[in-house]
């Protein structure tokens, strides 16, 4: 929840923006003046957002500004002032005020004020954090599929062709689309100043969702009291990212696939066409050819976006990746939690291996966070991981008769091929990374010998 403190020395203003931003889901705090708000920023966690009046006693906008921009605050501060001090307003964002609200203002300028701040915060602290945040050595993996992925990522980020990433929910398709980034943006010597900007695509509604991506001019729709550039601008000569692209409307679709085709759009309530050199990375854990047969997807939509196709498999058949990942979490939240841990006890190690995973990676991130922060020790032992993960259910004790069939299926394989996996695999049609991952359930681990 994003939290907002609003300045003003008129009571009346306060409580109707705190109600009007409540109902949007922030958390609203007030203060009266600006040394009031000081006092409540230093002694609590910084605000999100600053919304305050120009002019108020006790220190007015402009010293709160100043205050909200130095050691290493960086606060963003919209300046709320009188229609006739539209000027103070205009200096006050040369001074590092992010936008202002004239008074008297109307509730959805301000909606979409806020809504609109916070969306550039959150893109730009993304990309500062990405380049501290991302592996030296890219995405985490020890596996030999997710080693070809990356080596496939490394050949992708030198063109600007689309690239469509599958794989279940949790897989890490916007970690690898993260990686096609950096990796573009390390070849083209930018650092990571490109943008790389993502849309959850569900959790936007569908009458917003072009607006979302295109923007709009003022006057376009019922609120839409001023430009807003949209997030394909926002990402120029950089990436968007559409996470679940399945889910956007068949009308925004068509619009998509004229940007792809021609790199032009027109913003709701323009007819002047923009150009910008965008490039689109889409994931999904959807069936996209079976929505082109039901009519659901266009397909000359879904023949764009999968110029390249990046399959990410489930963490279940990468077991290699397990404990690397598992140890990076570790190495983070450690940081981020401030609670400094040496590593994984061997009895943990063994039960994170022998876990199906079906959240994938981020499932075992918080699995890792949870047992950071209940870890007595300096060692994430199996005490602190949840039941399902410690006591994973004995195939041996005879209460499921299609895991003891598999089981013997698996095991007559390696013994007919004397433990040879990659024959074995073969046989039963399976990849090698699943012939480990069912070797570890079923304990089969020390029965072969490769």
């Amino acid at each position: 929840m994003k939290r907002v403190l609003v300045v003003d020395d008129e009571e009346n203003i306060c409580d109707v923006l705190k109600m009007l931003l409540e109902e949007d889901g922030y958390e609203v705090t007030t203060a009266h003046n600006g040394k009031e708000a000081i006092v409540r920023i230093e002694s609590n966690t910084d605000p999100d957002l600053i919304i305050s009046d120009l002019k108020m006693p006790e220190k007015g906008g402009m010293d709160l500004l100043a205050f909200a921009k130095q050691g290493g605050r960086d606060i963003p501060l919209v300046m709320i002032t009188a229609y006739g001090s539209i000027e103070n307003a205009v200096e006050a964002m040369k001074r590092g005020a992010t936008d202002f609200i004239a008074k008297p203002f109307n509730k959805d300028v301000i909606r979409h004020i806020v809504r609109n701040t916070l969306m550039r915060e959150d893109l730009k602290n993304e990309n500062r954090l990405l380049k501290e945040s991302f592996p030296a050595q890219g995405v985490v993996c020890e596996s030999r599929a997710m080693k070809e992925i990356m080596r496939t990522v490394d050949k992708v980020s030198t063109a600007p062709s689309a690239v469509l990433l599958l794989g279940e929910s949790g897989t890490g398709k916007e970690v690898v689309a993260r990686a096609i980034h950096a990796q573009a943006a390390e070849r083209a010597r930018t650092g990571f100043s490109v943008p790389f900007v993502n849309i959850n695509c569900p959790a936007v509604p569908d009458t917003l969702i072009e607006s979302e991506l295109f923007g709009y001019r003022k006057g376009a729709f019922t609120g839409a009291t001023q430009n807003f550039s949209g997030r394909i601008c926002l990402a120029d000569n950089g990436v968007l990212f559409l996470d679940e692209i399945a889910e956007i409307p068949l009308k925004t679709q068509a619009k998509l696939l004229r940007f792809m085709e021609d790199k032009t759009f027109e913003p709701l309530g323009s007819t002047a066409r923009i150009r910008v050199e965008t490039r689109i990375i889409c994931a999904t854990n959807t069936d996209l050819a079976a929505m082109v047969r039901d009519g659901l997807f266009r397909e000359d939509l879904f023949y764009r976006i999968n110029t390249i196709t990046i399959r990410i498999p489930p963490l279940r058949e990468r077991t290699e990746d397990i404990l690397p990942l598992a140890e990076h979490f570790l190495g983070q939240l450690s940081v981020t939690i401030g609670k400094p841990m040496r590593g994984i006890s061997p009895e943990a190690r063994q039960a994170l291996c022998a876990y199906a995973w079906p959240g994938n990676a981020r499932e075992l991130r918080n699995i890792i966070e949870r047992a950071v922060v209940l870890s007595v020790s300096d060692v994430i032992q199996p005490d602190c991981l949840p039941p399902e993960i410690k006591a994973p259910r004995s195939v041996a004790a005879g209460d499921n008769k299609l895991e003891q069939v598999e089981r013997g299926l698996l095991d007559q394989a390696l013994r007919r091929h004397g433990g040879n996996i990659s024959a074995a695999a073969r046989e039963l049609g399976i990849t090698r990374d699943t012939i480990r991952y069912r070797m570890r359930k079923y304990g089969l681990v020390g029965d072969h010998t490769h």
